[in-house]
């Protein structure tokens, strides 16, 4: 057989199989754990088009590269946002631009040096941080005494705290309650005037795939409730909120769908490329922590830094609040 006959092939069954995936997720989305679980990776869905598109242009497959149109759409409906330049910002004359870090330090991450050298080298106004770790508050308060007067930490368990450093005085803190686990909701006051609502929050994570079958759909439907609460929370507000969150979710599920019917995301309205927060072996794969704001305050700048020796990298999001 032809190696263009088989390539030929396989490109009508990878536009066969992603026909069917969008179809299956269109009718049900999450409802599946299965399901939930390929829509959390989707993203690695459109890969083979980087072999299929040049090699049918190469062997003058056109109808291959019309159907190819499918997937390359659907890929650029979900990324392409993500690569277009933003605009320039018009700021109310009456603003305060704030910066804001979501930070997940990794439980067993006790180098307390480099996560200090990844603040300082950000400056971050606001720092909302998950998996703090056992004592970690301690270490962390001696590092950034003098920078971040104000803050908060939340003992849920010794090593998957949450916490929050701040430049600006935090008036209450409130634990927020179960489908919750780690998560607390800050009032902070910037410059004696502007209220703040600030929620940190890590979303329950996908744990290790050794009772798969029987947990993960336990898992999505944990989060959902959670991402659900949070929602319902913040339509009541009365002043800004921020969501500071290591959410554990991609922009493909339906949990970051439902997430953005109350809030925005910031990289996702002014970063650029995938801002990948989630590190694997070699680079890299996913972005599960979010800034999240409401739309009485206003985007400016989004990216992801490096640093800070921990299996997460920050987000960084710099906001402008009246």
């Amino acid at each position: 057989m032809r190696l263009s006959t088989i390539f030929t092939r396989l490109i009508w069954g990878y536009i066969s199989l992603f026909s069917l995936w969008i179809l299956v997720r269109l009718v049900f989305f999450d409802r599946f754990w299965w399901l939930a679980l390929i829509n959390t990776v989707a993203l690695y869905i459109f890969v083979p088009l980087l072999l299929f598109l040049p090699v049918a242009f190469f062997y003058r497959r056109w109808r291959c590269l019309l159907g190819l149109c499918f997937p390359l759409g659907v890929f650029l409906a979900f990324y392409g946002p993500l690569f277009f330049p933003s605009l320039p910002v018009a700021l109310a004359q009456d603003s305060r631009q704030i910066t804001v870090m979501s930070f997940n330090m990794l439980f067993a991450n006790t180098d307390f040096d480099e996560i200090a050298r990844m603040v300082n080298a950000n400056s971050p106004d606001i720092i909302g941080l998950q998996e703090v770790p056992e004592n970690g508050d301690k270490s962390l308060l001696e590092k950034f005494a003098s920078t971040y007067p104000y803050h908060a930490f939340l003992p849920i368990e010794n090593t998957h705290n949450v916490g929050i450093l701040s430049r600006f005085p935090i008036q209450e803190v409130t634990a927020l309650p179960k489908p919750l686990e780690r998560a607390f909701q800050a009032t902070v006051l910037v410059d004696g005037k502007r209220h703040l609502q600030v929620i940190v929050s890590h979303l329950i994570p996908n744990y290790p795939m050794s009772d798969a079958v029987r947990l993960a759909q336990g898992w999505y439907d944990i989060r959902a409730a959670q991402a659900s609460y949070i929602a319902n929370l913040v339509k009541q507000r009365k002043v800004p909120n921020l969501m500071i969150c290591d959410c554990n979710f991609t922009e493909s599920s339906e949990t970051y769908m439902l997430t953005r019917k109350a809030m925005h995301d910031s990289f996702y309205d002014v970063g650029w490329g995938f801002g990948h927060t989630m590190t694997g072996p070699f680079f890299p794969v996913g972005r599960i922590d979010y800034i999240w704001y409401t739309k009485e305050l206003q985007p400016i700048e989004a990216y992801v830094p490096s640093g800070g020796g921990s299996d997460h990298l920050a987000v960084i999001a710099k906001l402008a609040i009246r």
